[in-house]
Parts: structure tokens; sequence; C-alpha cells
């Protein structure tokens, strides 16, 4: 499951349980019609749900197409959840993305949409 929106040019998305190819129907398009409006690149703040399972081989290899295609209209990735899936999938993805990408404990959720909107942290303000 997995569900995207958009709040003044930030996208925040949730994914829970196995993601197939179908749970990206929604995503794409939010994704593209920001990255063709607003200069730049898109910032997203991406929640793991305590019961993300990772994908199944379909939605594995839609993520991966997607990343590669859209590897320059990322910003800044905040990935907040549970240290195993952010561990693993921030280091399988990061070299798919031209943004800067960081793992956040769900307790600082506030704190990830803030760096993901300006890159502020507490060590630089």
């Amino acid at each position: 499951m997995l569900t995207a929106r958009e709040s003044e040019g930030l996208i925040f998305i949730e994914a829970g349980e196995k993601l197939g190819a179908e749970d990206f129907d929604a995503f794409v398009p939010l994704f593209e019609r920001i990255a063709q409006r607003t200069p730049g690149t898109v910032p997203m703040l991406i929640e793991l749900k305590s019961d993300f399972s990772g994908w199944n081989i379909g939605g594995l290899w839609r993520d991966l197409k997607f990343d590669i295609r859209h590897k320059d209209q990322f910003g800044r990735i905040a990935i907040v959840g549970h240290k195993k899936w952010v561990e693993w999938g921030t280091k399988f993805s990061a070299p798919l993305f031209s943004g800067d990408m960081r793992y956040f404990d769900l307790k600082d959720i506030e704190k990830a949409e803030k760096w993901a909107r300006t890159g502020w942290t507490e060590k630089n303000g």
C-alpha cells in the first residue's frame, strides 16, 4: 500500500505492507505534475510504516525504472521509519538519486519535514 499527497511542493509518501507495481499508479502522475510546474528538484518525505515489508518483483522493477528516469528531478529525500528498512533502502537507493537522502527516526518526523523542505538541521541552525 502506497499513498501520496502534496503540500506546498513537498510530496508526502506513506508506504506499508508489500509494494507492487500498481502502488505507483497514483504517485507517478503526482510527482511528474509537480516536477513540471516547479523549477528545480522535488523534495519528498517517505514514511515507512511498521508493516512495510518491501516490494514484490513488479513493484521493485517499477520503482527502479521510475528512479532512473527521474533521478535528476529528486530533491532532498527524508526517509522516516524503522531502522532496518531505512538503512537497507537508503544504501540500496542512494546511487540512483542525485538529491540528498537522509534517515530520521519516526519520532523526528517534524525535523525530517523541515530538512526535506529547507535543508535545515539542528547542527546548522
